[in-house]
This record gives structure tokens, C-alpha cells and sequence, in this order.
């Protein structure tokens, strides 16, 4: 079963469920999905856990009665013995956004480079780029993703508690950034130098570009 199904599901279950219980099992659906598990282990484990409750509720037992006191005591162990994910750090994560961002635009000058190079025998605005342009991209590229992240961390899933509310002040922060740049970009692209750039160059860095996510970036 799919996690989207199993958590579906879950949703049903979770309305069979008493006030007192379905309050004390999303502290414990919480703690589990916040934890390390994987994700399909962890829906698992979260219907098998109210289809216990279920039963005993049936049996006019509560949830303290069935997995005791504390809501994430009956998940502790489980929690605590899973595989940890191997997280990105920072640099990387920042590192990683302007380089992907890059690579998409260097291969967007190599395909319509060589396009209008193939049809016109010229390769016109895509000969040449600007430094403006390369700081503006990479910069550019992190914003963006901010505020997508953001956007993202805003949204919870029907079935779910949402553990914390959406930052509409960070996010005004990222926009106005983004505002800024594309403003500052119609006076400054003339104060940088243009070079001139060759699609099979482009072709070269993006494939260059491209080695580098998977090796360095996405490697196993």
C-alpha cells in the first residue's frame, strides 16, 4: 500500500476514535513522522498502533491504558533503533541550488546556441552572456528555492496536525529579496563585462555541471 493510501486510511480510523484517545494518538503520529523511521515503515506502524487502540477502545480501555502514560513511549524504541538519514549540510544544500541553477542555464544556452547556430550559422544572443547574469542566476536560484521551501513548510496534509505555522514574515523577506535583484538587474547587466561564449563551450559546462550533481552533489 501507498504511504498517501495508508495515511487515507489513517484518517478513517482516526475518526472512530474518542476525543481522549485520537487527541493522545496524533501526539504519537506526531513524534513518529518527526522521528527517523521511513516514512512507508512508519504509516505502517501507525495503523497497525490505531488499529490497537481501536480494539481497546472497543473494550472501553484508553489510550494511556493501552501504550501507556506517555505518547511517544509506545514508538521510543522503534524510533531510536531506525537507520539515521544522512543529512545535508548547509554548504552543500547552498552550494548545490546555484550549481544546479547554473547548469540549467548553461545548458539552455548550449541547446539554443546551437539550434540558431545549425539554422542561421550564428549563434546570436546565446554567443555571449553576462557576468551579471551568471551572479544573478546563482544568486537568484537560492531565493527562489527559499521561497518555495517556505511556501511548502506552509502546507500539511489533510490527514495531519500541522506541527507549526507558516512564517508569512520570512517568506515577505525572501520575496522583497527577489523584488530587489530583478530591479537591480535592469541597471547593472550594462556595468558588468559580457563574454563572449561559444554553445559548444556552454554544452561543455553544462555536461561538466550536470557530472558534478551526480558525483559530488547526489553521489550514494
Amino acid at each position: 500500500m501507498k504511504v498517501k493510501a495508508m495515511i487515507k486510511q489513517n484518517n478513517v480510523l482516526r475518526e472512530q476514535m474518542t476525543p481522549f484517545n485520537r487527541s493522545y494518538y496524533e501526539d504519537m503520529l506526531l513524534g513518529l513522522r518527526a522521528s527517523k523511521v521511513d516514512p512507508v515503515r512508519t504509516e505502517e506502524l501507525l495503523l497497525e498502533a490505531a488499529a490497537l487502540l481501536l480494539e481497546g477502545q472497543g473494550k472501553g480501555k484508553n489510550a494511556k491504558e493501552i501504550f501507556g502514560e506517555h505518547p511517544g513511549d509506545y514508538f521510543k524504541e522503534i524510533a531510536g533503533s531506525a537507520p539515521a538519514h544522512r543529512e545535508r549540510s548547509k554548504l552543500n544544500y547552498y552550494l548545490m541550488i546555484p550549481w544546479a541553477a547554473l547548469t540549467g542555464l548553461f545548458s539552455v544556452y548550449a541547446v539554443a546556441g546551437l539550434l540558431l547556430l545549425w539554422s542561421t550559422g550564428e549563434a546570436g544572443m546565446f554567443g555571449q552572456i553576462s557576468i551579471f547574469t551568471i551572479l544573478a542566476v546563482g544568486a537568484g536560484s537560492i531565493v527562489l528555492i527559499e521561497i518555495i521551501m517556505k511556501w511548502l513548510s506552509s502546507l500539511s496534509e489533510d490527514d495531519a496536525p500541522k506541527p507549526k505555522p507558516f512564517n508569512i514574515k520570512g517568506l515577505g523577506i525572501y520575496v522583497g529579496i527577489a523584488i530587489i535583484v530583478v530591479f537591480l538587474g535592469i541597471f547593472l547587466d550594462n556595468l558588468f563585462p559580457v563574454i563572449s561564449l561559444s554553445p559548444w563551450v556552454s554544452l561543455v559546462v553544462a555536461v561538466a555541471g550536470g557530472l558534478g550533481l551526480k558525483f559530488i552533489f547526489f553521489k550514494s
